[in-house]
């Protein structure tokens, strides 16, 4: 390094927060600290040590070993490590234009590193010199270890020749610009609309804090009256409650055309240009199809096995869902008329009264006795009583965001096991839904020291006003008990190498650790830990507890449905072998229609605004929701037949699926929990679909 190059670097690193020490319990991000003009210059820096290490390892005269080969290349880019995670925390916590900008500048820089580093022949030859040599003295960590590095080499191009390597260095570049230029247009168009109401009497049927919430809404705006959003805990209980017909006409299609509306943030160009630069990337590396080259890294491993599940899914549910549509449908009859004309934005408020007069039970009925602070209070207990650990709250952690709690974690024996961020409410410019994330990984470093892992839990709960408790629907409840899973997965990993820890494991393994969270909030055993009523103080009933556990299959093939049609819209999408010309709506719309259970609204569509495929990783591998479904009902029968509390049980669950992280094939994890391969046949009985003996 010359003398130049080395004191810009010295001086850098006196300025810039990420690259000295940051002085912070536990060496966590400091944000307090922290602005939008050092993340690229730090970026840049941890490039330039990571590009020094793999000099290190290119010159290296030693033959090629797992130690001066696999692990010295393991162990370099911890710097950029922590850039992106602090940034990704960011943006999707607040994202405007002057975060979005530094994105861009990120996505850029980031991509064409990460090509340079997979396209290195020097490099690639070394690790493909260890991968072919006798790795029987390497512990099962490294060997993984090892094959997960070539593989991802591979898969990133490096066996390409030099004009195939330009061409996959531009395709790269561009999915990175295209998946952020997707989630930018969602989250403004998102925000673009607001419905505005100024007579009382289109609030019929609304919850009062619901018409609270929109009235604070409406104040921000300096409006006067009520303004409800696009935002789900605006959008879906005004969908849910609204008594005026046209009002919810009109936000349905509002929220149903995100992203289609032939504005400045139409998403449309977009998907297709992406699916075809996928196509095109497959192809390149000797795929035929974008989810071939997918599922070559996958539980699921092929597309046939995808398509006979979703398959087996649809012979099972459709039936059963066509007749709770015809329910749904008869009692809007009765309401309205027996000529009323059934519409999707009918469904909401009509299933709604079905679940209250078959049930005689409510999501309104419910929230009193689901206060968000006293959720957390019993996830925190069931954690507690699963695996021992125990969670406090800490006042002095910097955040990326003012509304940030942030708790320490210990382990059963007292020591240090991890930081838990959670961002629970919604806001303008917040990505939307529900999402866990890492901000520091769990790995062992060379001398041995553990490096316990700092992970966010984000949700997008309507903020109370001043004084009030937050009451959560029953769903709400189930996404805190499903992102809370991810979580876990990530506190309780137990590896050395931060590639390999939880949840960085198969992509259709990684929804179970969080999905088998969500059978506790139907058991009596957990919910009478916190469910009190948020005034009273009065212990959820019992016979409200068994209604909720009598309505759990209420639009459970549904429910089933519509998953297995987004799963099938992914693949349309990804399953391609020809560049895509054609109409995007009516591509969705097609692959739907043998599903289809509501009349299909032009200009309609999921596509545009369908994150999860388009910017958020899940392309190709939505099935993986189903998939993960198949593998927590299987796994949670074993808590039900020994005891749902029972330590030993979580103890295995924790040893076998949550501490190994990718150390394993996730396949030979789960029948050493389970003991045998997972049945769908679990599945089926929790949705009661097939009867239970």
């Amino acid at each position: 390094m010359n003398n130049e190059v080395k004191n810009r670097s010295n001086l850098m690193q006196e300025e810039n927060p990420f690259c000295t020490p940051y002085n912070t319990p536990f060496e966590a991000i400091p944000y307090d600290k922290i602005n939008l003009t050092h993340f690229v210059p730090a970026l840049k820096e941890g490039i330039r040590r990571e590009e020094e290490s793999i000099n290190e390892i290119c010159n290296n005269t030693a033959e090629p070993d797992f130690f001066n080969t696999i692990e010295k290349f393991e162990r370099s880019g911890m710097l950029i490590g922590d850039v992106l995670c602090a940034f990704e925390a960011l943006i999707n916590a607040r994202s405007y234009d002057e975060i979005t900008a530094v994105a861009e500048e990120i996505h850029t820089i980031y991509t064409e590193h990460r090509n340079n580093i997979t396209l290195n022949k020097e490099l690639f030859a070394r690790i493909k010199a260890v991968y072919e040599s006798d790795t029987r003295q390497l512990t099962k960590e490294q060997q993984r270890l090892t094959e997960e590095i070539y593989t991802m080499f591979v898969r990133s191009g490096a066996n390409l020749q030099d004009e195939e390597r330009s061409k996959y260095r531009a395709l790269c570049s561009r999915l990175s610009q295209l998946s952020l230029k997707f989630q930018e247009n969602l989250i403004k168009d998102t925000d673009s609309y607001t419905l505005h109401i100024t007579d009382t009497s289109d609030l019929a049927g609304l919850p009062d804090d619901l018409v609270e919430s929109a009235a604070a809404t409406a104040r921000e705006h300096e409006k006067e009256g009520w303004v409800f959003t696009l935002h789900r805990p605006s959008y879906t209980p005004f969908l849910t409650f609204c008594k005026n017909r046209n009002l919810r006409q009109q936000i349905y299609m509002a929220h149903s055309t995100i992203g289609a509306r032939g504005n400045t943030y139409d998403n449309r160009e977009i998907v297709k240009e992406s699916v075809n630069a996928r196509l095109e990337l497959a192809k390149l590396l000797g795929y035929d199809t974008y989810t071939d080259y997918v599922l070559a890294e996958r539980m699921a491993q092929n597309s046939d096995a995808v398509f006979a599940m979703l398959g087996k899914l649809t012979w099972a549910y459709l039936p059963a869902a066509r007749n709770e549509m015809e329910e749904i449908k008869s009692l809007a009859s009765e309401n309205e008329g027996k000529d009323f004309d059934f519409m999707p934005w009918d469904f909401a408020y009509y299933s709604e009264k079905l679940k209250e007069k078959k049930y005689n039970i409510s999501d309104e009925a419910l929230r009193p006795y689901f206060n968000l602070e006293q959720a957390i209070y019993g996830a925190f207990y069931l954690a507690t009583r699963l695996y021992g650990i125990t969670f406090k709250l800490r006042h002095d952690i910097p955040t990326f965001h003012h509304d940030v709690k942030v708790w320490e974690v210990f382990d059963y024996d007292g020591s240090h096991l991890a930081l838990l961020y959670c961002d629970f409410y919604t806001r303008k410019g917040k990505h939307g839904g529900a999402w866990m994330d890492t901000l520091k990984p769990q790995y062992r470093d060379s001398a041995g020291n553990d490096h316990r892992p700092h992970v966010t839990l984000s949700t997008n709960y309507r903020k109370p006003q001043p004084g009030k408790p937050t009451l959560l629907t029953f769903d709400e409840l189930n996404t805190l008990m499903h992102e809370f899973g991810h979580c876990l997965h990530g506190i309780l990993s137990n590896v050395t190498y931060s590639s390999l820890c939880s949840p960085n494991v198969l992509w259709d393994f990684v929804e179970m650790p969080s999905q088998i969270m969500e059978n506790f909030v139907v058991e009596e055993e957990f919910l009478k830990i916190f469910a009190f009523h948020h005034q009273t103080g009065e212990i959820i009933p019992s016979e409200l507890l068994e209604k909720i556990r009598t309505s759990r299959t209420f639009k459970a093939a549904y429910q089933c449905v519509r998953q297995v049609g987004l799963g099938l819209i992914d693949q349309a999408w990804h399953n391609i072998s020809k560049p895509f010309t054609g109409d995007v709506i009516e591509h969705e719309h097609a692959a739907t229609a043998a599903l289809r259970l509501m009349p299909v609204i032009p200009g309609t569509g999921i596509t545009p605004q369908f994150s999860h495929i388009m910017s958020g990783g899940y392309s190709a591998g939505y099935y993986s929701y189903k998939w993960a479904e198949m593998l927590d009902a299987d796994a949670f029968s074993r808590f039900k037949e020994e005891g749902i509390m029972n330590m030993k049980v979580a103890q295995s669950f924790r040893e076998n699926i949550l501490a190994p992280g990718d150390t394993e094939h996730p396949m030979e994890l789960y029948m050493r929990f389970r003991g045998h391969k997972p049945e769908i046949d679990a599945l089926l009985k929790r949705d009661g679909i097939i009867p239970t003996k």
